[in-house]
């Protein structure tokens, strides 16, 4: 139950552009903690994640 409640803190919508962002820069420590608690209670947004990890090594996967 908190877990859910700590982690609705952060929107999808925000924590979808927060992983996007993080793909090209290092964020701050408490966007990266939110992000984390955001990720434990949505499965969507860690879906989408691990997806643009996927894109992500199959371009440059591509580039070789």
């Amino acid at each position: 139950m908190l877990r859910r409640l700590i982690g609705h803190l952060l929107s999808c919508k925000d924590a979808s552009r927060l992983i996007s962002r993080m793909q090209d820069e290092e964020l701050s420590a408490l966007r990266r903690w939110m992000l984390r608690m955001h990720l434990r209670a949505c499965d969507g947004c860690t879906r989408f994640k691990a997806q643009l990890a996927f894109v992500r090594e199959a371009m440059q996967r591509y580039r070789s």
